[in-house]
Order: C-alpha cells, then sequence, then structure tokens
C-alpha cells in the first residue's frame, strides 16, 4: 500500500526556510542490493554528520540500473524483477532505522514490487522520514526506452509534507521532458523538488570501450560529457526560471558492474547538484545559483552538500503581480489547462 501523505495546496507561512541537503553521485554494484545498501548507510550517516537535513540517492541506486541487453529475455529474469521490494520491504526497513538513527530524510531509488504478484514492479523512490516512518514511494510515470521491459507505469504524484513544506518527487525522463509533473508540484506549494535520476543522454562513454571496457571507469575525462552536459544543465535551469523552485539531481556515475567486475553496458556521468533561484534583487546578474557545486564538477563518487534558502523559491509564475477589473481569474489557470487537455485525450494519436 502506498501511503500518499496529505499536504496542503499552498506554502503555509511557517515553514522553515533553511535546508541542508546532501545528494549523492553514486556508484552501484549491479544486481547486489546488500553492497548497495551499506554504501548508503555509510553516505547518510556520512552527510548527516555534515549537518545533512535530507539525502536524494539517485534512481535505482539499491540494485544498479543496467537493463540486460537481450531483448527476448522472458520479464520475470530480470535483474529488477528478481530484486524487487515492497515499500516496506527489508532494505526500506534497514534504510528507515538508519533515518531514526540519524534524524534525517531519506529518498532513494529502486525496484517496487506492489502487492504479491512479483511482476507488479515499478521504477520507484521511496521517502523516509527522520523519525524513521515509511513516507510512502512515487511510481515513475514516464519510463525511459527500454525500462518498459521490466518497469510498469506508474499514474500517481507524490509529495510529502516537512517543515519546509511541501516535496515533490519526479524521476528523470519525468522531471526532464514532462513538465506538466513538475508544474503539478509547484503549484500544490512545493518549493523543493526532488529529482534521483538515471541520465545518460548524449553521454556516450559506454561506446567508447577498449578491450570491452570503458575508460576511466566510465566516469567523464577530458571533456566527454560536454553534450550531455549541455542537455543535462538546459533541462534542469528550465524547471528553476519558469516554476521558481529548487531542484535536487542525484544521478548515478561511472561503469555499472556486477558483483564478479563484469561491465553490464552502462556508464553514467554523474553531475549531481542543486539548482535553485536566486533573490532576483537589483545588481543580480543571474536568475539561477547551482548550490553546492557545478555539475561539470561532480564526477566521482561523493555527497554533495547545499545549503538552501527556500525564501528565495517564491513561484513566481503563479502570482498576480497586478489586479485590475479586466483581469479574469488566475494568471495561472488549471481549469482552462484541464480543457485543452481534455480535447486533447480525445484527439491525440501515438506518432508512428
Amino acid at each position: 500500500m502506498n501511503k500518499q501523505v496529505a499536504v496542503k495546496s499552498k506554502t503555509e507561512t511557517g515553514c522553515q526556510d533553511n535546508l541542508r541537503v546532501a545528494a549523492v553521485n553514486f556508484q552501484p554494484v549491479w544486481g547486489n542490493k546488500e553492497a548497495n545498501l551499506e554504501q548508503m548507510i555509510l553516505q547518510t550517516r556520512t552527510a548527516a554528520d555534515n549537518g545533512a537535513q535530507l539525502i536524494v540517492f539517485p534512481e535505482m541506486c539499491l540494485t544498479g540500473y543496467a537493463i540486460e541487453s537481450e531483448d527476448s529475455l522472458e520479464r520475470s529474469a530480470r535483474m529488477q524483477i528478481r530484486s524487487a521490494e515492497t515499500l516496506d520491504g527489508t532494505s526500506a526497513q534497514r534504510m528507515a532505522e538508519i533515518a531514526k538513527e540519524k534524524s534525517i530524510y531519506i529518498i532513494y531509488g529502486y525496484p517496487e514490487k506492489i502487492g504479491s504478484d512479483r511482476l507488479n514492479v515499478y521504477n520507484s523512490a521511496v521517502a523516509l522520514s527522520p523519525q524513521g516512518n515509511i513516507l510512502g514511494s512515487y511510481r515513475k510515470i514516464h519510463p525511459f526506452d527500454r525500462e518498459v521491459l521490466w518497469a510498469k507505469t506508474g499514474s500517481t504524484p507524490f509529495l510529502f509534507d516537512s517543515p519546509w513544506g511541501p516535496i515533490g518527487i519526479s524521476i528523470c525522463y519525468d522531471t526532464y521532458n514532462y513538465p506538466e509533473l513538475v508544474r503539478y508540484y509547484a503549484a500544490k506549494g512545493a518549493r523543493i523538488l526532488l529529482n534521483p535520476t538515471a541520465t545518460t543522454w548524449a553521454y556516450y562513454s559506454a561506446s567508447e570501450l577498449i578491450d570491452g571496457q570503458p575508460q576511466n571507469d566510465g566516469k567523464p575525462y577530458n571533456g566527454n560529457n560536454a553534450a550531455w552536459l549541455n542537455r543535462f544543465k538546459a533541462r534542469i535551469e528550465a524547471i528553476t526560471v519558469q516554476n521558481g523552485v529548487f531542484l535536487v539531481s542525484a544521478d548515478l556515475v561511472g561503469a555499472e558492474r556486477n558483483a564478479k567486475g563484469a561491465f553490464m553496458g552502462t556508464c553514467f556521468p554523474g553531475g549531481t547538484c542543486v539548482v535553485g533561484p536566486t533573490n532576483d534583487q537589483k545588481g543580480t546578474l543571474h536568475y539561477i545559483d547551482y548550490c553546492g557545486t557545478d555539475p561539470a564538477l561532480a564526477t566521482d563518487t561523493q555527497i554533495v552538500y547545499s545549503n538552501l534558502n527556500l525564501a528565495n523559491a517564491k513561484r513566481n509564475s503563479f502570482t498576480n503581480y497586478i489586479k485590475t477589473d479586466i483581469q479574469e481569474g488566475n494568471l495561472y489557470a488549471p481549469a482552462l489547462y484541464a480543457k485543452w487537455y481534455k480535447d486533447l485525450e480525445k484527439s491525440y494519436v501515438l506518432p508512428e
């Protein structure tokens, strides 16, 4: 059972503004939950000891992301299906204990099994509270490319309440290519969005092999992440510019190998970062700011720390600056958009 945490539609006055977050550039051992869980526990403790109040791990960090190359492989035989856990499974319970021990929010990606059907599995991210409670999970609504060989499609946004107001979770492709979800979270009052990701689009390290192995352990070198970085930054910066909110993005990094050291065919560029709005005062040269690091510098396993002032997250697109007698309603008009989408629902045809 997924527990949707009740949140209010508007950010309340009295919410805390200062938040120290940690986001992890994580290199998993493919298919080895035990090894990955130990890494996650160590990194959570380290982050908490360095003052972090919330930590975000990447998409599918519990198991590794790589999808076996055999398209004909039965779904039931795929690693993600065999490794899937329920929302209150062994790994979540262990991490919830750490969340309580260190008094920190934890968000991480994993394959989530719903109910007794072992094939009812989603690409999910679980949220754990400092009290050791499992707050619920977000199930990826837009699986990317070959993920559909194992992951079912989610359908429900997920926010959880916190001292800083409601916090929304989206995963990778949801965040970059489907602005409807991010917009929904911001309209619900979220000032901070969490993006567990496993993004590689325009990163070609996995195809530049020597004797079947990626160079530099699949991590960026000699600027080979430049094309990816250009695409990545454009997409996450747009979220801040359009919605006036902070985005915490945690990515996998390096080559994925199994416990025997075999390369599983996927490399990740890292780039874990936090991006958000500046105070937008006179003399400000940049409307956006990378809080803690430039993603171009996050090219190895590491924890990125950011001290956020959420008072800068003004969610400007949802504000009517001037009220007049000729202005009908609010500038942000979900009822109007709902009419458009209802029409689109009737007429949209999937391209061949």
